[in-house]
């Protein structure tokens, strides 16, 4: 069965070798465009990561409290400008597995889908 990972993004086309390296590496990838739908999108079946590219940290961090609201054991990565420590600390608590670069590449995606396994294992 594939990975599901659900993508929540306004720039699809910044995320086409993030995504296409998930693909390659066997997961279904369902991109949405804004928060809302990506709600409704975990509600309706939990996928095993949520990626998130909020117009703000603030924002990401609302988006993640809100999918937790709805499932609790849905993984979620975020998409950040800030310095690792940095956004450690800002979201600090919200049980996030990763922060992203503002325009993944495929290593990224090698990355998401290697700490994924690590957890299942």
């Amino acid at each position: 069965m594939k990975r599901s990972i659900l993508l929540q993004t306004g720039r699809p086309a910044v995320f086409a070798a993030f995504v296409e390296e998930l693909e390659r590496q066997g997961c279904a990838v369902t991109t949405v465009a804004d928060a809302e739908a990506c709600k409704k999108s975990v509600q309706g079946h939990a996928p095993a990561l949520v990626v998130l590219d909020s117009a703000s940290q603030e924002q990401a961090k609302q988006d993640v409290i809100d999918i937790m609201r709805v499932n609790a054991l849905v993984h979620t990565a975020v998409v950040s400008d800030m310095p690792e420590d940095v956004f450690h600390d800002v979201m600090e608590g919200l049980g996030i597995l990763a922060s992203l670069p503002t325009s993944p590449a495929a290593e990224d995606a090698r990355r998401v889908t290697r700490l994924l396994t690590e957890l299942q294992a």
